[in-house]
């Protein structure tokens, strides 16, 4: 039986720094990590056929890449990438603040290439447990829907958060409402059958919420598309230098230490920093847009503001019936519907309302937490906190990024902090070692210092 040291579930940005760390620090040479999916591609459902638009960069400043706030000299740079590429000049030609979502996701692909020899695709893990018999103190057991068995001292877990799916629609079993996390792939197949004057609803107020109506109208000139949203109008993203501080690495400490009623005052205050809010260049094109629909006499978005999803049931013509409210007027009424698209974001774990207390990977691990305390408690360095663990498991269970309702915003889907907390996570398993192997040289009659 093979023991790797350390095992990463999933192959997203998260990991694919902690990959970069690993290869730099030299601190571990068997280590390698599963994916999920053929070929791990960034943000893949939302790279657009006419991606050049302005509206398709990304929300993040290039340099808070993958490594360069850890490790600016490293090869697998943003900046590196441009160079070995031969786009540096180009690209600064542009003048971009933000650069373009498809050179981004180019950028991501060309680092996680240079891990094919790290990578297992094709790997959904479907269990993970601890296996007490494997010598050297047991080890973490995983096993993939394929059958596939891995051993490993220690497991990070970087899958991404789940899709937010509000209750109203829990359950549908309808190819015509899809979520913003399959965008690209269920959406394509469904508008190529449609005809003129098809209704498509796009539920959400978010950034992909503005991205997938500019999406539709520009690439279906002739369908309607309606903007359910709860809110007034679409919120512009805070992008203010005070409020961006929550990306810097000393705010992950201040929020990791503070009280539940300061971080939800923290929360409060910095949300559309990240949160439900829109970049100025998709508002400007989206109301360029509908302007210009006026013009020409064809209003092709509708906005229903203040207006809240009741009820969804899929209809007998094969599309979806949605119940909506309109919170100004008092109004419930119908509306048929072709397509539904759930701009609604993603779910965190954690024990706020709507949260996901638990994460579905650790069930085999759930004689080990206390359910007393609810929500998974993870420590400073991103390793969980097993309450009812055995003595003798020094093994690390660590999730990254997963852990926002303990370390702040920056753990929150953001590329800001992965090169930071990539380096606080290796350090973190660093240290279990260190203990097991002290621990060990006591039993063994050696002298701890």
């Amino acid at each position: 039986m093979h023991v790797h040291d350390i095992i990463g579930i999933g192959f997203g940005p998260s990991n694919i720094a902690l990959a970069i760390a690993l290869e730099e620090s030299g601190r571990y040479e068997d280590w390698l990590f599963l994916e999920a999916s053929e070929t791990p591609i960034w943000q893949e459902e939302m790279l657009f056929e006419i991606s050049l638009d302005t509206y398709s960069n990304i929300q993040n400043i290039p340099y808070r890449d993958l490594v360069t706030p850890r490790n600016p000299r490293s090869k697998y740079t943003f900046l590196n990438y441009l160079v070995e590429n031969e786009l540096l000049f180009s690209h600064l030609n542009m003048d971009m603040l933000m650069p373009l979502r498809p050179d981004y996701a180019q950028y991501i692909q060309w680092v996680a290439q240079q891990f094919d020899n790290r990578l297992h695709c094709n790997r959904r893990v479907q269990t993970l447990t601890y296996d007490e018999t494997v010598p050297g103190g047991g080890a973490y057991h995983i096993v993939t829907t394929s059958g596939n068995h891995y051993h490993a001292r220690h497991v990070v877990v970087g899958t991404g958060r789940e899709p937010n799916v509000p209750e109203q629609f829990a359950g549908l079993e309808t190819d015509r409402v899809v979520h913003q996390a399959q965008y690209r792939t269920r959406t394509t197949p469904v508008l190529a059958g449609l005809g003129p004057d098809s209704r498509v609803a796009v539920v959400g107020s978010s950034q992909s919420a503005g991205e997938i109506l500019l999406h539709l109208t520009k690439t279906y000139p002739d369908i309607s598309v309606h903007s359910i949203m709860r809110r007034y109008a679409f919120p512009l993203k805070d992008t203010s230098p005070f409020m961006s501080e929550a990306f810097f690495p000393e705010f992950t400490d201040m929020y990791y230490h503070a009280s539940a009623q300061v971080k939800q005052r923290i929360d409060r205050d910095i949300i559309r920093t990240n949160y439900g809010a829109c970049d100025m260049d998709v508002l400007e094109e989206l109301y360029r847009q509908m302007y210009y629909d006026k013009l020409r006499g064809r209003e092709q978005i509708e906005l229903h503001r203040l207006t809240e999803v009741v009820e969804a049931a899929a209809d007998e013509s094969g599309g979806v019936r949605l119940i909506l409210e309109n919170h100004a007027t008092g109004e419930v009424k119908g509306a048929l519907f072709d397509l539904v698209v759930l701009a609604t974001g993603f779910v965190t774990t954690g024990s706020t309302p709507g949260d996901l207390p638990r994460i579905g990977l650790l069930e085999g691990l759930s004689e080990w937490q206390e359910p007393a305390l609810g929500a998974l408690q993870v420590d400073r360095g991103y390793a969980v906190r097993f309450a009812n663990a055995p003595h003798d498991v020094s093994g690390v269970v660590a999730l990254n990024g997963l852990c926002e309702r303990s370390h702040g915003i920056g753990d929150g889907g953001s590329l800001s902090l992965t090169s930071i907390r990539s380096a606080e996570i290796l350090r973190r398993i660093e240290e279990a070692d260190a203990d097991r192997h002290a621990l060990s040289a006591v039993g063994a009659g050696g002298e701890r210092r």
